[in-house]
């Protein structure tokens, strides 16, 4: 066995093992391996365990070769899968369709060598901001995609199926294109890359979504507008900070819009609009729970590669964009720019330069950052050459069935984008829906993952 077995434990009907892989930093050249580790999930038989009835490491099973495994490819970037702590939700669906499931962390996230401002540090032993971004031009999905082949190598499985949501979609087509003879089957939700497109596109994409949602904000909450601005003209004219030391600007308080891309992220921000400006009115000033409310809205500090990568990712290789050259910074205008005479629109899933100001991890890797979206050399993502030869059935080489649900609304990821991507994918087929917004595989699973598995079976065409 080339992989640890580093815990073991039931959960009711489940058993969790969680496994740790030692693979290559690059796989292009000679290098240091990282720990990449993954949970494999699977329905709890007595048989299987020991005579205290608890799960071990003998439990095990002794081949996997024959397991019908679904890979889970988690959204981001920069986020680990969830620990598994029922039988419900995505792993439940799974579960009762007979499937073992994976829930890999990608590199720099959880338990797979978690990229951290201070850990940087540890890793990259030259300090200089050159060398911190040569370590993580290695955290991309090409490399993310590398790990997943090693890792099904090493547990001896000839073939498995991916669910990529959102940006674990992304790197579901990048699997597509570099290794479509180890897939069975491909489900993506909320996830279809923009490829061959341009970062400033993207953005100019994702500002009009988000101003839709902005419009029905203050549609469903018009007493809003007042209280947005009596807010932001506030936090403009004091100097707020937060619990954990960063800083309350209005650019900051705008980022909050980044709810309106899940279901009842509308109601979400309306009740902490609505507290704020209650305490301003009352108190004179922000209480510490409505602080602490703002503070936990947003992971950037927690999960950095979110902030670092943001645009990174949209930067595929394919098309000549140069340097992302922090596109949301150079498109924002309008209402998205501070002005005591007109509503404040929110920001959606955006990076801005104010957030290396304004948050306290991020801080640290302003310099990193600034080098980020300087650079222009940048890896291929997908091969379009690969992903048109792919067929949904027949026989012969490139043929993986891959559905897809696409979501009318999303605010992250643009429908008229991913439309123009789907045209290069070679027989995908797609459920299309304004019923959810980008959190539909976890709003409904069941739903969702019905659709798709109809669609990749033949069921529907």
């Amino acid at each position: 066995m080339s992989y640890k077995i580093i815990d073991t434990h039931r959960i009711k009907e489940l058993v969790v093992f969680t496994l740790q892989f030692q693979l290559p930093l690059s796989y292009t050249s000679a290098s240091a391996t990282i720990p990449v580790v993954a949970r494999l999930v699977r329905k709890y038989e007595p048989s299987r365990a020991s005579p205290s009835q608890q799960p071990t490491a003998a439990s095990f099973p002794e081949s996997l070769e024959a397991l019908d495994v679904v890979v889970y490819l988690q959204g981001g970037p920069g986020f680990p899968c969830a620990p598994v702590l029922s039988n419900s939700s995505i792993t439940k669906e799974l579960i009762d369709r007979g499937f073992d499931i994976l829930y890999v962390d990608q590199r720099g996230t959880g338990l797979s060598h978690p990229i951290e401002a201070d850990l940087l540090q540890d890793y990259v032993k030259d300090t200089s901001t050159e060398a911190q971004l040569a370590y993580l031009m290695h955290f991309r999905a090409d490399n993310i995609v590398h790990d997943c082949e090693a890792i099904r190598s090493q547990l001896g499985i000839n073939k498995w199926s991916l669910l990529g949501q959102s940006y674990g979609g992304f790197c579901s087509v990048t699997y597509l294109s570099m290794f479509p003879q180890a897939l069975k089957q491909v489900l993506i939700t909320g996830g279809i890359p923009p490829i061959n497109t341009t970062v400033d596109e993207v953005y100019t994409r994702t500002y009009l979504r988000t101003s839709e949602r902005n419009e029905r904000f203050y549609e469903k909450f018009p007493q809003n507008v007042e209280k947005v601005k009596q807010i932001a003209e506030y936090l403009a004219s004091h100097t707020v900070t937060l619990p954990n030391g960063g800083n309350l600007s209005v650019e900051r308080f705008q980022q909050l819009g980044i709810m309106f891309g899940a279901t009842g992220g509308t109601d979400k921000l309306h009740q902490l609009v609505m507290k704020f400006a209650y305490d301003l009115d009352t108190f004179g000033k922000p209480t510490h729970s409505t602080l602490l409310a703002v503070e936990a809205s947003h992971s950037f500090d927690s999960n950095v590669i979110y902030a670092l990568f943001q645009e990174a990712i949209y930067m595929d290789g394919n098309f000549p964009t140069g340097a992302s050259d922090w596109a949301a910074d150079r498109l924002r205008a309008g209402k998205y720019v501070y002005s005591a005479k007109s509503p404040l629109f929110f920001t959606g899933e955006m990076v801005f330069k104010s957030m290396f100001d304004d948050y306290v991890e991020l801080r640290k890797l302003k310099l990193l950052v600034y080098a980020i979206h300087a650079n222009t050399k940048w890896s291929k993502l997908y091969d379009v050459a690969v992903l048109k030869t792919l067929r949904n059935q027949g026989e012969g080489e490139n043929v993986v069935p891959v559905a897809a649900a696409t979501y009318f609304h999303d605010q992250y990821v643009d429908f008229e984008v991913s439309m123009r991507s789907k045209a290069l994918i070679g027989g995908i087929r797609q459920y299309i829906t304004s019923e959810f917004f980008h959190n539909g595989l976890r709003d409904d699973p069941k739903k969702i993952l019905d659709h798709l598995f109809m669609l990749v079976s033949g069921e529907v065409e």
